[in-house]
Order: structure tokens, then C-alpha cells, then sequence
């Protein structure tokens, strides 16, 4: 199976984003959608709709391979690296496949931020 990852000897930085912001895209992705339209969408495009009830509540990071499947079904085609600290401590990022990728995912999600700022207002 060919994949953009699969030919670069190490992931470019400038393309990486931690857990904790693609659990925020993902977020933003999910409430974003209109009331009751969350469940028909989970089913079409086969998620478990309680686990994505529970992703909108859990900071963990238990739910690193269904980030990545959300992120695909949000049109953004990544990878995911695991790094094991020196504490042995597991920390999941995700690599984009191309700069425009990131660079779109990265306006998407500061259009998102700067919204739920002028809301907080």
C-alpha cells in the first residue's frame, strides 16, 4: 500500500500537531454540527456513536487511531507517531501528508478558536 508517509525517512516538524490540538479540531468538527445530526452521521460513516459522545469529554489520550479516523472522515489524511518520553510516558502526534494540508487544517482550526472567543465575549 503506497502511502505520502511511507517515503520520507522522518516526519518534517512544520507538519506535526500534538494529541491534545487534533482532539480540539475533532471537537470543534463534532459540536459543530446541528442538534441530532450527530448520530445519523456517526452511523453513515460507521463510528461508534457513544464513543464520540465520549471523545467530546475525555482529555485522555485513549482514542489516538479514532482521531486519526475522524480526521480522514473530516478530509484530512494523517498519520499517527507515538513517542515514548524517558518516563515512558506514550504521546501520540499527528503528521500531515502535505503543507497544504496543515496549512488549511491550521486555518480551520484558528477560524474555530476565534469564533468561540467572540462568542465567550
Amino acid at each position: 500500500m503506497d502511502s505520502p508517509f511511507a517515503s520520507a525517512a522522518f516526519p518534517d516538524p512544520a507538519l506535526i500537531i500534538n494529541y491534545p490540538t487534533a482532539l480540539r479540531f475533532v471537537r470543534f468538527r463534532l459540536n459543530r454540527m446541528p442538534h441530532g445530526q450527530m448520530k445519523p452521521w456517526a452511523t453513515a460513516q460507521r463510528f461508534n456513536y457513544a464513543r464520540l459522545v465520549e471523545i467530546k469529554k475525555d482529555d485522555r489520550q485513549l482514542y489516538a487511531p479514532l482521531l486519526k479516523r475522524l480526521l480522514a472522515a473530516f478530509g484530512y489524511s494523517v498519520d499517527v507517531l507515538r513517542l515514548i518520553s524517558m518516563t515512558n510516558e506514550k504521546r501520540h502526534f499527528y503528521w500531515f501528508a502535505t503543507p497544504e494540508a496543515h496549512a488549511l487544517f491550521c486555518l480551520e482550526l484558528r477560524t474555530y478558536e476565534e469564533l468561540v472567543l467572540q462568542a465567550s465575549r
